[in-house]
């Protein structure tokens, strides 16, 4: 209680802190003004550089969250902080909330936006979409300023008063910048019936779409590169006419994605007038086998489309031979780049056949390809387990198989070898589940075909989840011995399960192969009692 406070004093004592403050910062623009980046750099380049820092994947969709910190730039010095301001591309993206979107919507006036809500739920439910905000949007709709709109969100009452607000009241239809949109749980009627997008170029509608007429999509689009329809629970299948006249709407088609919903089911369509696509590099089709195949035969696209995934269900063997196969075959011999080598892969189960077909680009470790076709069969109906065999070696017999370097799945060892006859030029094989014996991969003990190689041109060998005869991986030995007779060597790949290889096996193969790769955890335990683990480190 000795000594008062002298409040004046420290009054003063503040204040002269202030101005010092003021006069620090006084002080550090000067200096910043003379740095090479205020004087050498224009305003408009430094923007630029903003730009691209801030607008994910080049302002691309689908769109993503904006990385932690994006806007730091902000609090690098006052020049910085101008230039970014009068930066509106900068304020293009307004965020992936309603509360970002009313933190940054007042600084984008001059800049076309992109409205994204991307996401599952919505953080910060008390945030809502009120007037200001929609006002905005009203206002932005009248000047024609959205250049994307992104909507993945449950909440259908916000999505839904969200595209209300960027459709026109009246009855006029107007014609709109918008360059892409993704659309998912709302009701998209009106708002593609009021529009014309003659500059929409990206377009995916998913689960929770309603829209009244597909028709209107064929009518207000025609740039559309890339469309992905996978609508789930639509009240009523588009027709065939329907469908391709959307298709037909868009020439420039890219990317094209439809499931089982969106493709028409055999509706009386008897026309057989072709929809070209002649630009298309990627095919993706969901659905019942008929229809699938049915819609392909109508759409004509480029031999050099990179990329076809069909997934069927209700098929049987003799459609997947008959259908699937003729197809495949027909396409791969009107492509030249399957002339330089073909890659096939193909898997079976009890409900399960995957199918590929694709071009090899390079076949020296790690093998490369380009996938063409993608083939995935769901046999709801059942597959017996003798006809898979027969499904391997039927769809193979449907493709130039003196063209084939790269074979992978999970044949048997006897169709195998029926299959590798054809193939001279094969110099990669995948293995998938095959059983190791005595006769592994090999014609016979005896007769003219007793020293024939099945495979002369193979490269590198990969075994994956090995089955063995006996436990033992002895059965190898012999066939790398016959593989690599003549001064041929190859790489070998065992992957899979944990397994024990014998010591003096293991030592074997390293001896007869160029490289040996085990890609498992050996077992210390050996299943017939002929090594032990000590063994191993010599």
């Amino acid at each position: 209680m000795g000594h008062e406070i002298n409040t004046d004093r420290i009054r003063d004592l503040e204040r002269q802190i202030e101005e010092g403050a003021g006069d620090i910062i006084k002080l550090k623009r000067v200096r910043n003004s003379l740095l090479n980046i205020s004087t050498v750099v224009p305003p408009e380049i430094l923007g630029s550089i903003f730009r691209w820092n801030v607008i994910p994947d080049g302002g691309l969709p689908p769109f993503g969250s904006l990385p932690k910190g994006t806007y730091n730039f902000l609090f690098v010095c006052h020049h910085w902080f101008e230039v970014a301001s009068h930066t509106p591309e900068l304020w293009s993206f307004w965020g992936n909330t309603l509360k970002k979107w009313s933190r940054w919507y007042k600084r984008s006036r001059a800049t076309p936006v992109d409205l994204v809500l991307n996401g599952y739920y919505m953080s910060g439910s008390k945030t809502l979409f009120d007037r200001p905000l929609r006002d905005t949007l009203r206002d932005r709709v009248a000047c024609d300023a959205i250049r994307s709109l992104h909507l993945r969100c449950e909440k259908r009452s916000l999505l839904t008063s969200i595209l209300s607000t960027l459709t026109p009241d009246d009855e006029d239809i107007r014609s709109s910048s918008i360059e892409s949109v993704t659309l998912q749980h709302v009701d998209a009627s009106k708002f593609f019936a009021r529009r014309r997008f003659p500059k929409l170029w990206y377009l995916d509608l998913s689960t929770g779409v309603t829209i009244s007429s597909l028709e209107d999509l064929g009518s207000c689009t025609a740039a559309l590169t890339t469309l992905s329809l996978t609508i789930k629970g639509i009240s009523r299948v588009p027709t065939t006419p329907q469908l391709l006249s959307i298709l037909a709407s868009n020439p420039r088609l890219q990317s094209l994605t439809l499931s089982k919903q969106m493709i028409p089911r055999d509706n009386g369509d008897k026309s057989t007038v072709l929809v070209p696509l002649r630009h298309l590099k990627k095919l993706s089709l969901t659905g019942h086998f008929h229809p699938v195949f049915q819609l392909l035969h109508r759409l004509e696209h480029p031999e050099t489309m990179d990329e076809m995934t069909l997934t069927v269900s209700r098929c049987t063997v003799g459609n997947i031979l008959g259908t699937l196969g003729l197809y495949v075959q027909d396409y791969i011999r009107r492509d030249g780049r399957f002339r330089d080598g073909l890659g096939i892969h193909v898997t079976s189960s009890n409900d399960l056949v995957s199918i590929q077909a694709s071009t090899v680009s390079n076949v020296t470790g790690p093998f490369q390809k380009v996938t063409f076709a993608t083939f995935t069969a769901i046999h709801r109906e059942g597959l017996l387990i003798s006809a898979e065999d027969g499904l391997c070696t039927g769809f193979i017999a449907h493709t130039p198989r003196d063209h084939v370097v790269y074979f992978g799945g999970n044949p048997s060892i006897d169709t195998l070898r029926r299959t590798a006859v054809a193939m001279p030029k094969l110099q990669e094989l995948h293995l998938l589940n095959p059983m190791l014996d005595f006769m592994f991969l090999r014609l016979g003990l005896g007769g003219p075909l007793a020293n024939v190689k099945l495979f002369p041109s193979l490269r590198h060998l990969h075994l994956e989840d090995t089955f063995l005869y006996e436990d033992n991986w002895s059965s190898i030995i012999p066939y790398l011995t016959h593989q690599t007779s003549g001064g041929q060597r190859i790489s070998l790949t065992i992957s899979g399960e944990p397994q024990h290889i014998c010591w003096d096996v293991l030592r074997d193969m390293k001896g007869l192969v160029e490289e040996l790769v085990l890609n498992l955890t050996l077992e210390d335990d050996c299943p017939i009692n002929y090594c032990s683990i000590s063994g191993r480190g010599e």
